[in-house]
């Protein structure tokens, strides 16, 4: 575990020993490889400690997959959840009933934690109803948690978005922790996402950007459909690529895990 992991780890077990109820924000369109499964063990430890999970981004999913997914977190996890749209303001009320409702005090303290790009710092900005995180569309903007008041009966901790050591690239780039200017391979990434989006969704990137294509002549159709051409006529991939990063950052093509057959990434670091 390197040095900055080490510090990370200490900052959040200190705010969870501090805090009533630990929030746990989620991407719903992933929630099973947005989770920390030792954060999870660690506080189902401690005694008068509660954990909620906030499947934020809504808006990205039907409320029939939605309702699923809270399902099967109390049927398969034992775990509290709700959904949120913090971009779109939805839910965030039900939060704060929940919270108030599990810690069954006048006053509650929470924590907020989640990897980079689930939102968690746009939530504490809706929840307060004024900007008390540093917000970014670059993932994992947040440099080092704040102590906020949200309202005169709680205050949350925010933390910063790490992710674990083991996460898989595959599943970064489906969460969108990436920067395009700091990917060395945009594709290899392409190419990686396009495999990823056919195994979830197949034909979904062909309705999208209506071309007939299969995973190795994908970026030169794209380039050709996008009039993207380098001289002498010749798809230009390398711009393709990054047209279609771009998309997925922008989350301009609906995708999304199965309820029946998640990702499950389980992070015992």
């Amino acid at each position: 575990m390197t040095p900055s992991m080490n510090t990370y780890w200490g900052i959040l077990w200190k705010m969870v020993d501090m805090a009533d109820v630990v929030v746990q924000v989620v991407d719903a369109r992933f929630p099973s490889i947005c989770r920390s499964n030792r954060l999870e063990d660690k506080v189902r430890e401690m005694e008068n400690k509660n954990l909620l999970v906030v499947l934020n981004k809504t808006d990205l999913i039907s409320r029939e997959k939605l309702n699923q997914w809270i399902k099967w977190f109390a049927d398969s996890e034992g775990l509290k959840a709700v959904g949120v749209s913090a971009k779109e303001r939805l839910g965030t009320s039900r939060i704060r009933q929940e919270i108030l409702k599990l810690t069954n005090k006048d006053e509650a303290t929470v924590a907020i934690v989640g990897f980079p790009n689930t939102g968690k710092s746009s939530l504490i900005n809706v929840l307060k109803g004024r900007k008390s995180a540093p917000t970014a569309p670059v993932a994992g903007h947040t440099k080092t948690y704040q102590k906020v008041k949200v309202s005169r009966r709680l205050m949350m901790y925010d933390t910063p978005g790490v992710i674990p050591i083991q996460l898989p690239k595959k599943h970064q780039y489906l969460l969108g922790i990436m920067s395009l200017t700091k990917i060395k391979d945009p594709m290899g990434v392409a190419y990686d996402l396009y495999e990823q989006y056919e195994d979830l969704a197949p034909g979904k990137i062909r309705e999208f950007y209506n071309i007939d294509t299969v995973i190795y002549d994908f970026l030169d159709d794209l380039a050709i459909a996008k009039n993207r051409l380098q001289k002498g006529g010749k798809p230009d991939k390398r711009t393709s690529a990054l047209l279609f990063l771009n998309d997925h950052l922008k989350n301009a093509i609906p995708i999304f895990e199965n309820v029946n057959s998640p990702l499950r990434y389980k992070d015992k670091l």
